[in-house]
């Protein structure tokens, strides 16, 4: 009998994640161990914090405007390269944006959280796969996806050299750019035609 596959999206295992997470981190200590902090996670060896820190969010509305955007967009991307490479895609943005982040700002003693990285990576996927599609910036301007994504990036460089978004990582969201953009472009991530060998 063949093995049935599971119908679960792997999008909303990783919202749900984020979601049930975000309770926990009410506690300080669950906090500072998931969040990145640079000097932690380098020189005290806490290197499981490049991959958690995506999963730790500061508040309600950090938590709602990465996952409505991981909704509204995730799905669709992971349909287009399957359950498992869309997982990989997401994780490896989302570590990616956090070395991107210390490598321009430096190794400090700052946390650093949110899915925002890898998000911006799942909307640089949106432009490059569906460039024509319509996308409604602040839910009133609507944009081709391929305008969207590039305007995104401006306004993250722009912001982060201008420091014009304190507490933000602009530097964060371009690397998570930059990673989806990559892997895309390079690595066959965008097309189901390729098959790696995670994949059944």
């Amino acid at each position: 009998m063949a093995k049935k596959k599971s119908k679960v999206k792997i999008t909303y295992i990783i919202l749900t994640a984020n979601v049930l997470l975000f309770f926990f981190t009410i506690i300080p200590y669950v906090f500072y161990t998931l969040a990145l902090t640079p000097t932690q996670a380098i020189y005290e060896k806490k290197y499981w914090q490049f991959f958690t820190f995506m999963y730790v969010h500061g508040g309600f509305e950090h938590l709602f405007l990465n996952m409505f955007s991981l909704l509204v967009f995730g799905p669709r991307i992971e349909a287009e390269m399957g359950k498992w490479k869309f997982f990989v895609f997401y994780t490896i943005s989302g570590i990616f944006s956090g070395i991107f982040h210390i490598l321009i700002t430096g190794i400090n003693a700052v946390p650093l959280i949110g899915a925002s990285g890898a998000i911006f990576a799942v909307l640089t996927a949106f432009g490059i796969m569906f460039p024509k599609d319509i996308v409604y910036v602040n839910l009133l301007l609507p944009l081709p996806a391929y305008i969207f994504v590039i305007l995104m990036a401006v306004l993250q460089f722009i912001y982060g050299i201008s420091n014009a978004q304190p507490g933000v990582s602009n530097y964060g969201h371009l690397g998570g750019m930059i990673a989806g953009f990559v892997m895309i472009k390079f690595f066959g991530f965008g097309k189901k035609k390729v098959k790696y060998f995670w994949e059944d």
